[in-house]
């Protein structure tokens, strides 16, 4: 009876070539793929090509240059020796001819923005080390190999890159293996069921009279049984085309976002090797502090103790004692104060170090050198390396590319499909050739009606990249305004301390007088009181100041994008010409 079925599939043609020989298909695959071929080669990509938007960029800083001295001294008020114009190009000083060309430019490209071009590729390198501090620079290795926030930034740019890789596999045909069981059961008297008619039995020799091949009666049974098991086992493979350029735009977006995941790790790391850095003077300015609150406490106390004695010998009054022991209280309970701050900023220390808060102890470190110098008068350029900025042009890309997915997607969609297997009731019969069956040939699908989510997709895509373009000029005006504010920081902070050490001395000096007054008798504890108060409030905003300059330093680094060139570094032509003026 098989072999019967057999003999007669050979000679008739079945639906999608069923049971037919391998050879017999081979040249019309072969054409199709070779169609294929051609299709991926002629595609095109819809949607807008990506062009990187233009950012208004000044070319120096406002604070960046030296304030004038208004009363030079008479070395500063001789003429300047000439300087080489040729050797004073790109390194972004308010030279004339620096002002000339940006005057020229400018009436070229009235109220233009620059093209974005981000630099977050040059080597920042160890930036801190320019602080000269053993101690520093081991809490920033620390940090680089154990802050969890940094880890989660490496995960993120290994997600990304997997992305990179799945996007890229949509190239390639995907094909599965699946083999499956099932057992049916089906009524056999259900009329919309024709194959439960007898089935003929055909005849696979001769016989007399009757011919090969011919009826010689049914089967015994009508159609499938109420139950049986059904076995497949079977290879199954799609291919999509990509004619309209929608693969190739989601491995643009996703390119685009793996290069954004980079960028964002740099920037995790200048922020963490930042933090480090500025917790760390912060802690060691505080050090100083208490160790100048520890200086006056005994200097309260010691005048608490005059006072007493010049009380009882009845040289002062009650009040005099009562604000002695006030001044001494009121310290006290500032150091306290101070302390936990100080513990507050230890702890931070440790979360940026991957430590536990309760096992780190940092020792005592009073902060006593004075801050290095950092080039302010480099070029606005300098901000394409900065890392958020790169980040943001990246995301940028990105949302434009999906713009040319969802614009892919009012295209048809072409799709290879084949499919090759066995398929049987016998278990044992699976694996032969009659149980074998295939199908090829494209799908294509067209969309005709969407209720109109083809058109939202699309809005969506474009709205996100607008979005994108906004916030990418938003993070380079912010990344200018960070660096105009610690310049700022960086000019008068500086100046600020001179003035600072000037009220200092002064309020030492009127400290002392009082003292001595009050020691002859001449005045009341109040006016020790007061010129104490001065003077240590003095004392201690000098200290701050100090530390503060450290910390602009370290926020001018990072809004520079965590370092510089190492030609950036040398001093311009006009200070290496006054510095050598000077000496002579």
């Amino acid at each position: 009876m098989n072999s019967g079925r057999k003999a007669k599939g050979k000679k008739e043609k079945g639906l999608f070539g069923l049971n037919k020989p391998l050879a017999s298909f081979s040249l019309p695959l072969l054409s199709v793929i070779q169609w294929a071929i051609l299709f991926v080669f002629v595609s095109c990509s819809v949607g807008p090509d990506y062009k990187p938007p233009k950012v208004d960029i000044p070319k120096n800083w406002k604070w960046g240059e030296p304030k004038p001295n208004p009363n030079p001294s008479p070395s500063q008020g001789k003429p300047k020796p000439a300087v080489n114009k040729e050797a004073n190009k790109g390194n972004g000083l308010q030279s004339e001819e620096n002002i000339k060309k940006a005057i020229e430019e400018a009436k070229k490209n009235p109220g233009k923005w620059k093209v974005a071009e981000p630099k977050d590729f040059i080597k920042k390198g160890e930036w801190w080390k320019i602080f000269n501090d053993p101690v520093l620079n081991q809490l920033e290795a620390e940090a680089e190999v154990a802050n969890q926030q940094i880890k989660m930034a490496m995960a993120n740019v290994v997600e990304a890159r997997a992305g990179v890789g799945a996007a890229l596999s949509a190239f390639f045909p995907h094909t599965n293996f699946t083999p499956s069981y099932q057992r049916w059961k089906l009524k056999t008297h259900l009329p919309w069921l024709p194959f439960i008619l007898p089935e003929p039995i055909y005849s696979t020799v001769p016989l007399p009279g009757i011919p090969a091949g011919s009826i010689i009666g049914t089967t015994h049974y009508y159609g499938f049984q109420p139950t049986l098991n059904m076995w497949q086992v079977y290879l199954n493979s799609n291919w999509e085309l990509d004619i309209w350029g929608k693969l190739r735009r989601q491995l643009e977006a996703a390119k685009a976002e793996a290069q954004a995941s980079q960028a964002e790790l740099e920037g995790m790391k200048l922020t963490i090797h930042a933090d480090v850095a500025q917790a760390y003077y912060l802690l060691r300015y505080i050090d100083s502090q208490l160790e100048v609150m520890e200086r006056m406490i005994h200097v309260y106390e010691d005048n608490l103790k005059r006072v007493e004695i010049r009380y009882k010998s009845g040289l002062s009054n009650e009040l005099d004692l009562a604000r002695a022991k006030t001044d001494l209280s009121r310290i006290k309970a500032q150091y306290i104060a101070l302390e936990s701050h100080r513990a507050k900023v230890e702890n931070s220390i440790a979360r940026l170090l991957g430590q536990p808060a309760s096992t780190f102890h940092f020792p005592r470190k009073p902060l006593k050198e004075e801050p290095p110098d950092i080039p302010t008068s480099l070029p606005s350029e300098i901000l394409e390396q900065r890392p958020d900025i790169s980040q943001a042009e990246r995301e940028m890309a990105a949302t434009n590319a999906m713009i040319g997915v969802a614009y892919a997607a009012y295209f048809p969609s072409v799709n290879l499909n084949a499919y090759f297997g066995f398929f049987n009731t016998d278990f044992g019969q699976l694996f032969t050739w009659p149980s074998n069956s295939w199908i090829y040939g494209p799908l294509i699908d067209l969309p005709l009606f969407e209720g109109g989510r083809l058109l939202a997709n699309l809005m969506q895509a474009r709205a996100a990249y607008e979005k994108a373009v906004a916030s990418y000029r938003e993070t380079v005006l912010s990344a200018f305004e960070e660096v105009e504010n610690a310049l700022i920081g960086v000019r008068l902070l500086e100046e600020e301390q001179k003035v600072e050490d000037e009220v200092v001395a002064s309020a030492k000096k009127q400290y002392e007088l009082a003292f001595d007054r009050f020691q002859r008798g001449l005045s009341h504890y109040i006016e020790v009181d007061t010129t104490e108060t001065v003077w240590l409030n003095a004392i201690l905003t000098d200290i701050a100041l100090r530390g503060e300059r450290f910390i602009v330093r370290i926020a001018l680094i990072r809004a520079f994008g965590g370092g510089w060139q190492d030609s950036s570094m040398k001093k311009s032509p006009i200070k290496e010409a006054e510095s050598k003026k000077v000496q002579k």
